[in-house]
């Protein structure tokens, strides 16, 4: 760990057994976790959620790498000043942080959001990112449907009233297969209160910024990438994903028996494709 970390720890919230730090990178102090040893896999969480989603995968992944989990700029802990956001940015802030911490080459995962966060940085710093996986992550390919739409707007006018129960209620629905909540009503209370970990109006600057992000040209990255669709997406149906592996010479797209955070809903056989993956992704690079 770099010096320059602050060192105000405390407990880590994702039952991994690390603890979250503090540290200055980009001109902002960035909250992150990091446990195990090994290869460096860095996760990113999407929008609305914070490091706290990862506590399926941090336990898992942990045994086999160094597992480096982060607030993206505007959530949970990390600091959102009142500047302009755009998704260059928020690649960069990953590739200062992993500067600070002195990683020279790392795996990415990234969810959601954290997905095109990932992206733009695999396309920028090609010599850093060694793999990438894309779990149920809307590139930015075809137009988001009417309905698609006119959620978006709902949600985002909840966030800028600093409604933040109003959206963290309905993503929370929307991120799981229908009728979750009756199923499992303690995954979906423990989704909701990760949302809920976070502020209305970053939020809201955030996905806006995002949102206008437009995609990089896929035809430029030169590492492994693996896909994760859920068959019940709402947000990154598995026909949008389709067309994400069409665009990206070589790749792989597996689909789970699950919606947008399958992570979450099917955590077992997401963490296992991810295994698998990445250690066929070593071993190509030893042979």
């Amino acid at each position: 760990m770099t010096l320059s970390a602050l060192h105000s720890a405390h407990p880590n919230t994702a039952d991994s057994g690390a603890e979250a730090v503090k540290v200055r990178a980009n001109g902002i102090v960035i909250n992150y976790e990091t446990v195990g040893d090994g290869d460096c896999l860095v996760l990113i969480h999407g929008a609305g959620d914070n490091l706290r989603m990862w506590y399926e995968q941090t336990p898992v992944f942990s045994r086999h790498y160094r597992v480096l989990a982060y607030d993206v700029r505007g959530f949970g802990e990390t600091e959102c000043p009142q500047s302009d956001v755009d998704m260059p940015l928020l690649a960069a802030d990953l590739r200062e942080l992993l500067r600070s911490l002195d990683v020279e080459s790392a795996f990415l995962l990234g969810y959601s959001t954290g997905g095109r966060i990932a992206l733009r940085f695999a396309v920028d710093q090609p010599q850093t990112a060694r793999a990438l996986v894309l779990a149920n992550s809307n590139t930015g390919l075809g137009t988001p449907s009417p309905e698609a739409q006119e959620r978006r707007q709902r949600l985002m006018d909840a966030l800028e009233r600093g409604d933040l129960e109003t959206v963290a209620e309905e993503m929370t629905a929307s991120s799981f297969s229908p009728g979750l909540k009756e199923r499992n009503s303690a995954l979906f209370e423990r989704y909701k209160q990760i949302k809920l970990a976070n502020d209305a109006a970053c939020f809201a600057r955030v996905w806006k910024a995002m949102a206008q992000a437009r995609p990089p040209d896929l035809g430029r990255l030169s590492c492994p990438v693996l896909l994760i669709a859920g068959e019940h997406d709402a947000f990154a149906p598995l026909e949008s994903m389709r067309q994400t592996q069409a665009a990206i010479p070589g790749s792989r797209l597996e689909a789970l028996p699950a919606g947008h955070a399958s992570a979450l809903e099917a955590p077992e056989q997401f963490n296992n494709v991810v295994l698998d993956f990445l250690a066929a992704v070593r071993r190509n690079e030893s042979a």
